[in-house]
């Protein structure tokens, strides 16, 4: 049942994730260069890297959001707003996790500075994906009331 609701969810999160960060890359590297100069191989460039690292985060969100939605409402029979709200707390956690295992490599690594930013960086980013996936747990339960 949570696969034949949410498969859509499957589909657009990775994607979704990727359009994001590759967008922010866009306004990064124009805004951030401050050269007049329009590069577009290194726009390009930056783009693909900034959005396989979405992608990446987009699924760590999905598998996150699906499986505490899975874990506490198994039967989908809780509301839709507390389906969304599991779904972004699920997102948010599972991304700060990832944070955390990178931060726990680096630190055994003698990175121990790096690691504090990257914890930073998986609640920043942990946050948004929190929201995108509420979103898209909103919508995905609107359709699947109407059809």
């Amino acid at each position: 049942m949570i696969i034949r609701r949410y498969w859509r969810i499957a589909v657009f999160a990775p994607v979704v994730g990727f359009l994001i960060a590759a967008v922010v890359a866009v306004v990064m590297t124009d805004f951030g260069s401050g050269e007049t100069e329009f590069r577009f191989w290194f726009v390009l460039r930056s783009m693909s890297n900034y959005g396989v690292i979405g992608l990446v985060i987009g699924a760590v969100a999905l598998l996150g959001g699906l499986a505490l939605v899975a874990m506490t409402d198994r039967r989908l029979t809780k509301s839709r707003r507390a389906r969304a709200f599991l779904a972004a707390l699920g997102a948010t956690g599972g991304v700060v996790l990832l944070a955390g295992i990178i931060a726990s490599v680096l630190v055994t690594m003698d990175d121990a500075l790096y690691a504090g930013i990257t914890i930073g960086f998986g609640v920043v980013l942990g946050l948004p994906a929190g929201v995108v996936a509420a979103v898209l747990v909103r919508y995905a339960d609107r359709r699947s009331r109407h059809n």
